[in-house]
């Protein structure tokens, strides 16, 4: 299960085109759920697999595959 959690101020655009890459990537569907203000985090199985709070920053393109093991 992969699910992002996002700021939808910020971040919706974002969200939308993460959650495009992954599906055509894995053929893994893809939840998104609001989230608290700056929020950016991808889970997959339930595990923190990237977070804006940590990195400072929003993924890359080149970075979203290596989200997903």
């Amino acid at each position: 299960q992969i699910l992002i959690k996002y700021c939808e101020i910020e971040a919706t655009v974002l969200t939308l085109r993460v959650r495009g890459i992954i599906t055509e990537e894995t053929g893994e569907k893809v939840t998104i759920e609001p989230g608290g203000r700056g929020q950016f985090d991808v889970f997959f199985d339930g595990k923190l697999v990237y977070s804006k709070q940590k990195t400072g920053r929003f993924p890359e393109n080149h970075e979203v595959q290596k989200f997903i093991p």
